[in-house]
Protein backbone atom coordinates (compact mmCIF):
# COMPACT_ATOMS: atom_id res chain seq x y z
CA UNK A 1 0.00 0.00 0.00
CA UNK A 2 1.52 3.61 -0.89
CA UNK A 3 2.05 6.43 1.65
CA UNK A 4 -0.43 8.39 -0.13
CA UNK A 5 -3.12 5.75 0.38
CA UNK A 6 -1.68 5.57 3.91
CA UNK A 7 -2.46 8.90 4.51
CA UNK A 8 -6.01 8.93 2.90
CA UNK A 9 -7.01 6.04 5.05
CA UNK A 10 -6.10 7.61 8.03
CA UNK A 11 -7.32 11.04 7.47
CA UNK A 12 -10.86 9.42 6.43
CA UNK A 13 -10.50 7.48 10.18
CA UNK A 14 -9.59 10.81 11.40
CA UNK A 15 -12.49 12.24 10.39
CA UNK A 16 -14.97 9.51 11.02
CA UNK A 17 -13.65 9.21 14.87
CA UNK A 18 -14.14 13.49 14.89
CA UNK A 19 -17.78 13.01 13.73
CA UNK A 20 -18.67 10.52 15.93
CA UNK A 21 -17.02 12.36 18.97
CA UNK A 22 -18.80 15.94 18.01
CA UNK A 23 -22.08 13.54 17.13
CA UNK A 24 -22.28 11.69 20.67
CA UNK A 25 -21.48 15.22 22.42
CA UNK A 26 -24.52 16.94 20.86
CA UNK A 27 -26.36 13.31 21.99
CA UNK A 28 -25.25 13.73 25.22
CA UNK A 29 -25.87 17.09 25.84
CA UNK A 30 -29.11 17.18 24.68
CA UNK A 31 -30.01 14.38 26.50
CA UNK A 32 -28.77 16.30 29.54
CA UNK A 33 -30.86 19.01 28.50
CA UNK A 34 -33.85 16.84 28.04
CA UNK A 35 -33.10 15.51 32.01
CA UNK A 36 -33.08 18.87 33.20
CA UNK A 37 -36.36 20.35 31.51
CA UNK A 38 -38.19 17.64 32.79
CA UNK A 39 -36.82 17.16 36.86
CA UNK A 40 -39.54 18.08 38.83
CA UNK A 41 -39.65 21.94 39.64
CA UNK A 42 -36.89 22.57 37.10
CA UNK A 43 -39.56 24.82 34.78
CA UNK A 44 -42.37 25.65 36.95
CA UNK A 45 -45.72 27.16 35.93
CA UNK A 46 -45.35 30.70 37.63
CA UNK A 47 -48.41 32.32 35.77
CA UNK A 48 -51.82 30.94 35.46
CA UNK A 49 -54.02 33.21 32.82
CA UNK A 50 -57.65 33.12 33.66
CA UNK A 51 -60.03 34.04 30.56
CA UNK A 52 -63.75 34.05 30.19
CA UNK A 53 -66.63 35.59 32.05
CA UNK A 54 -67.23 34.28 35.47
CA UNK A 55 -70.60 35.15 37.12
CA UNK A 56 -71.36 31.93 39.61
CA UNK A 57 -67.58 30.58 39.20
CA UNK A 58 -64.93 32.54 41.04
CA UNK A 59 -61.05 32.73 39.94
CA UNK A 60 -60.05 31.12 43.60
CA UNK A 61 -61.62 28.25 42.62
CA UNK A 62 -60.63 27.37 38.97
CA UNK A 63 -57.18 28.37 40.37
CA UNK A 64 -57.08 25.65 43.02
CA UNK A 65 -58.87 23.31 40.80
CA UNK A 66 -55.52 23.41 38.43
CA UNK A 67 -52.85 23.73 41.49
CA UNK A 68 -54.59 20.28 43.18
CA UNK A 69 -52.61 18.34 40.49
CA UNK A 70 -49.22 17.14 41.04
CA UNK A 71 -47.86 17.76 37.41
CA UNK A 72 -48.98 20.98 37.32
CA UNK A 73 -45.14 21.71 38.82
CA UNK A 74 -43.27 21.48 35.77
CA UNK A 75 -44.24 23.21 32.40
CA UNK A 76 -42.95 20.76 29.92
CA UNK A 77 -44.90 17.31 31.39
CA UNK A 78 -47.91 19.02 32.46
CA UNK A 79 -50.58 17.71 29.98
CA UNK A 80 -53.34 19.88 28.96
CA UNK A 81 -55.29 17.53 28.18
CA UNK A 82 -55.55 16.60 32.05
CA UNK A 83 -56.02 20.11 33.23
CA UNK A 84 -58.85 20.50 30.60
CA UNK A 85 -60.44 17.68 32.07
CA UNK A 86 -59.58 18.80 35.64
CA UNK A 87 -61.71 21.83 35.41
CA UNK A 88 -64.00 20.60 32.94
CA UNK A 89 -65.14 18.20 36.08
CA UNK A 90 -66.22 21.22 38.10
CA UNK A 91 -70.14 21.49 37.76
CA UNK A 92 -70.16 25.14 36.85
CA UNK A 93 -67.94 24.66 34.07
CA UNK A 94 -69.69 23.95 30.65
CA UNK A 95 -66.37 23.94 28.47
CA UNK A 96 -62.78 24.63 29.25
CA UNK A 97 -59.83 25.11 27.00
CA UNK A 98 -56.11 25.20 27.71
CA UNK A 99 -52.96 25.69 26.11
CA UNK A 100 -49.58 26.80 27.34
CA UNK A 101 -47.04 29.51 26.18
CA UNK A 102 -43.40 29.55 26.14
CA UNK A 103 -41.62 29.86 28.88
CA UNK A 104 -43.74 29.38 32.03
CA UNK A 105 -47.55 30.40 31.50
CA UNK A 106 -50.53 28.56 31.66
CA UNK A 107 -53.80 29.73 29.88
CA UNK A 108 -56.94 28.47 30.45
CA UNK A 109 -60.61 30.12 28.81
CA UNK A 110 -63.72 28.89 30.83
CA UNK A 111 -67.13 28.79 29.80
CA UNK A 112 -69.80 28.65 32.13
CA UNK A 113 -72.87 26.58 32.24
CA UNK A 114 -75.83 28.84 30.36
CA UNK A 115 -78.00 28.60 33.04
CA UNK A 116 -81.84 28.06 32.05
CA UNK A 117 -83.72 27.19 34.95
CA UNK A 118 -83.48 24.87 39.08
CA UNK A 119 -84.29 21.73 38.32
CA UNK A 120 -85.72 19.57 41.14
CA UNK A 121 -84.36 21.79 43.73
CA UNK A 122 -81.37 20.26 43.82
CA UNK A 123 -79.55 21.18 40.29
CA UNK A 124 -79.62 23.09 37.85
CA UNK A 125 -80.40 22.59 34.00
CA UNK A 126 -78.55 24.60 31.14
CA UNK A 127 -79.86 26.25 27.94
CA UNK A 128 -79.46 22.46 26.21
CA UNK A 129 -81.49 20.94 28.50
CA UNK A 130 -78.85 19.26 30.64
CA UNK A 131 -78.33 19.11 34.46
CA UNK A 132 -75.43 19.55 36.16
CA UNK A 133 -75.03 18.97 40.20
CA UNK A 134 -74.81 22.46 41.85
CA UNK A 135 -77.65 24.41 44.26
CA UNK A 136 -78.35 27.79 43.24
CA UNK A 137 -81.16 29.75 44.60
CA UNK A 138 -81.91 32.52 42.25
CA UNK A 139 -85.41 33.41 42.64
CA UNK A 140 -85.55 35.20 38.88
CA UNK A 141 -85.37 31.60 37.53
CA UNK A 142 -87.72 29.06 36.60
CA UNK A 143 -88.38 26.34 38.72
CA UNK A 144 -88.94 23.19 36.82
CA UNK A 145 -89.14 19.34 37.90
CA UNK A 146 -89.59 15.94 36.66
CA UNK A 147 -87.93 12.60 35.92
CA UNK A 148 -84.24 13.51 34.98
CA UNK A 149 -84.06 12.16 31.63
CA UNK A 150 -86.80 14.61 30.70
CA UNK A 151 -85.25 17.48 31.69
CA UNK A 152 -84.51 18.78 28.44
CA UNK A 153 -88.56 17.75 27.38
CA UNK A 154 -89.33 19.60 30.59
CA UNK A 155 -87.32 22.63 29.40
CA UNK A 156 -88.64 22.67 25.97
CA UNK A 157 -92.23 22.76 27.46
CA UNK A 158 -91.78 26.01 29.84
CA UNK A 159 -90.72 28.14 26.63
CA UNK A 160 -93.66 26.61 24.82
CA UNK A 161 -95.92 27.66 27.33
CA UNK A 162 -94.37 30.52 28.27
CA UNK A 163 -94.94 31.93 24.69
CA UNK A 164 -98.39 31.49 24.95
CA UNK A 165 -98.74 32.64 28.80
CA UNK A 166 -96.11 35.59 29.16
CA UNK A 167 -97.63 38.09 26.31
CA UNK A 168 -101.05 37.80 28.54
CA UNK A 169 -99.25 39.04 31.60
CA UNK A 170 -99.10 35.78 33.30
CA UNK A 171 -95.10 34.17 34.72
CA UNK A 172 -94.38 30.96 35.42
CA UNK A 173 -93.35 29.64 38.75
CA UNK A 174 -92.76 26.12 38.29
CA UNK A 175 -93.43 23.60 35.86
CA UNK A 176 -93.38 19.95 36.75
CA UNK A 177 -93.57 16.52 35.41
CA UNK A 178 -95.09 13.68 37.04
CA UNK A 179 -93.74 10.56 36.98
CA UNK A 180 -97.27 9.93 35.55
CA UNK A 181 -95.81 12.37 32.63
CA UNK A 182 -98.54 14.93 33.41
CA UNK A 183 -97.89 18.40 32.96
CA UNK A 184 -98.58 21.07 36.25
CA UNK A 185 -98.15 24.57 36.15
CA UNK A 186 -97.55 27.29 38.74
CA UNK A 187 -97.68 30.93 38.32
CA UNK A 188 -96.33 33.79 40.20
CA UNK A 189 -99.62 34.42 42.36
CA UNK A 190 -99.66 30.94 43.53
CA UNK A 191 -102.07 29.26 40.92
CA UNK A 192 -101.49 25.94 39.91
CA UNK A 193 -102.75 24.80 36.68
CA UNK A 194 -103.14 20.77 36.30
CA UNK A 195 -103.04 20.27 32.67
CA UNK A 196 -102.43 16.31 32.39
CA UNK A 197 -100.77 14.82 29.53
CA UNK A 198 -102.37 16.05 25.92
CA UNK A 199 -103.85 18.98 24.70
CA UNK A 200 -101.52 21.55 26.84
CA UNK A 201 -102.29 24.81 24.28
CA UNK A 202 -105.66 24.28 24.00
CA UNK A 203 -106.25 24.02 27.77
CA UNK A 204 -104.07 26.90 28.08
CA UNK A 205 -106.31 28.70 26.17
CA UNK A 206 -109.57 27.72 28.03
CA UNK A 207 -107.46 29.11 31.31
CA UNK A 208 -106.63 32.22 29.48
CA UNK A 209 -110.17 32.65 27.78
CA UNK A 210 -111.96 31.78 31.54
CA UNK A 211 -109.70 32.85 34.17
CA UNK A 212 -109.93 36.68 33.85
CA UNK A 213 -114.00 36.41 34.43
CA UNK A 214 -113.37 34.37 37.92
CA UNK A 215 -114.26 36.12 40.90
CA UNK A 216 -112.34 36.55 43.98
CA UNK A 217 -109.20 35.03 41.81
CA UNK A 218 -107.11 36.16 45.08
CA UNK A 219 -108.82 32.85 46.99
CA UNK A 220 -107.99 30.29 43.93
CA UNK A 221 -105.59 27.69 44.83
CA UNK A 222 -105.49 25.48 41.48
CA UNK A 223 -107.49 25.11 38.35
CA UNK A 224 -108.11 21.58 37.09
CA UNK A 225 -108.14 21.58 32.97
CA UNK A 226 -107.76 18.29 32.73
CA UNK A 227 -111.39 18.10 31.02
CA UNK A 228 -113.04 18.38 27.11
CA UNK A 229 -114.84 21.39 28.21
CA UNK A 230 -114.43 23.68 31.02
CA UNK A 231 -112.27 23.62 34.12
CA UNK A 232 -112.91 22.64 38.15
CA UNK A 233 -111.88 25.09 40.30
CA UNK A 234 -110.06 24.81 44.04
CA UNK A 235 -110.18 27.14 46.69
CA UNK A 236 -107.70 28.31 48.91
CA UNK A 237 -110.05 28.76 52.01
CA UNK A 238 -112.10 25.16 50.99
CA UNK A 239 -108.81 23.97 51.49
CA UNK A 240 -107.91 25.28 54.90
CA UNK A 241 -111.45 24.17 56.00
CA UNK A 242 -110.31 20.71 54.88
CA UNK A 243 -107.23 21.03 56.92
CA UNK A 244 -108.69 21.97 59.94
CA UNK A 245 -111.48 19.04 59.49
CA UNK A 246 -108.39 17.14 59.39
CA UNK A 247 -107.08 18.28 62.61
CA UNK A 248 -110.37 18.09 64.34
CA UNK A 249 -110.86 14.54 63.39
CA UNK A 250 -107.36 14.06 64.69
CA UNK A 251 -107.90 15.80 67.66
CA UNK A 252 -111.44 13.50 68.43
CA UNK A 253 -109.39 10.30 67.74
CA UNK A 254 -107.02 11.21 70.27
CA UNK A 255 -109.56 12.37 72.94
Amino acid sequence: MSSVAIRTRLAFIGGLTFFLTVLSALLWGLWLLVVWMTAANQVPVNSLMIQGEQHYLSREEVRQSVLALPEVGNFFTLEVDRVQQQLQSLPWVYQASVRKQWPDILRVYIVEQPVAAQWNQDAMVNTHGEIFRVRHDDPSLVSLSGPDEESNRVLEEYHSVQKLLQPRGYRIERVHLTPRRSWELTLSDGVTLLLGREDLEARLQRFIDVYPGIAERERVAYLDLRYDTGLAVGWKQDEETDNDKKRGTKSDRRA
